[in-house]
């Protein structure tokens, strides 16, 4: 199987709407801290506003969870993240913590660029 190259944030985000519960490959920069446990844009020249460029990284119910050590020593490190693009419920204007990101990624793998 040939593996597609990542879009970035800001090409998934642009494409949420036809691309929303398939699997998909991103790049960016993690983010893993206390409510803020996202992927962002790279390069950061090409960032949009607040979260516009950022998407909400979760792991779903269950036994799976994220490695904190792991994320830890990766946070503010250009990541490919793969899983299924979710959007917001329709009861919220958004992701994650408050609500603040536009999409989030089930994630199935994190792994360093």
């Amino acid at each position: 199987m040939i593996m597609q190259p990542p879009f970035t944030v800001n090409q998934l985000l642009d494409l949420k709407g036809r691309l929303a519960g398939t699997d998909v490959r991103v790049s960016g920069i993690l983010h893993y801290a206390f409510e803020d446990v996202a992927i962002y844009h790279w390069p950061k020249s090409e960032s949009r506003p607040e979260y516009e460029s950022s998407i909400w990284l979760e792991t779903g119910s269950g036994s799976l969870r994220f490695d904190d050590e792991a994320c830890l020593s990766m946070n503010g490190k250009l990541v490919v993240v793969e899983g299924v693009l979710v959007l917001p419920d329709e009861r919220f204007r958004g992701c994650g913590h408050m609500s603040l990101w536009p999409a989030a990624l089930l994630a199935r793998t994190l792994e360093r660029v």
